[in-house]
């Protein structure tokens, strides 16, 4: 067996183990001593056989970061920007992400972060931090004031 053949089994399992990207992909190529024809062959043997496709991995990051993290769009968009994901595809992803589920979560964290600032005296500060709060966690402005004006 040759040792393209291994390398690309590897990579096969590291794609089949969760969602990669192409910029994941080639990282992880970078472990390897490969001329770039041959991690062009890996790359596009990855994609022929279906082991990686941008789209789908940037579906499963949204639902992924929303579900799990409790991430905003803005956080959950710059991930993918850093991930060096096109942003067309970016934009797809994003609007794929349920209203509902992104609802509950925002509601989910101000809920928690308004037992945790129960103590807080001043309506005004405990409104400030909840929202410093959900911004941080990368729900935009509008979107924070829209449901606190519910």
């Amino acid at each position: 067996m040759s040792d393209l053949a291994s390398i690309t089994r590897k990579l096969e399992a590291f794609c089949a183990y969760q969602e990669r990207c192409l910029f994941e992909i080639k990282n992880k190529l970078e472990e390897f001593d490969l001329s770039d024809n041959e991690k062009k062959f890996i790359i596009s043997t990855l994609k022929t056989n279906k082991f990686w496709n941008e789209e789908r991995f940037a579906e499963a990051y949204c639902q992924g970061k929303l579900r799990i993290k409790r991430w905003g769009k803005q956080k959950i968009k710059a991930g993918l920007i850093q991930k060096h994901v096109e942003a067309a595809i970016i934009k797809s992803a994003l609007e794929s992400i349920d209203d509902l589920d992104y609802s509950n979560a925002l509601e989910s964290l101000y809920e928690k972060k308004s037992l945790e600032l129960k103590s807080e005296k001043d309506p005004w500060n405990k409104k400030q931090k909840i929202l410093r709060y959900l911004a941080s966690r990368g729900f935009s402005f509008e979107e924070i004031s829209k449901f606190i004006n519910q």
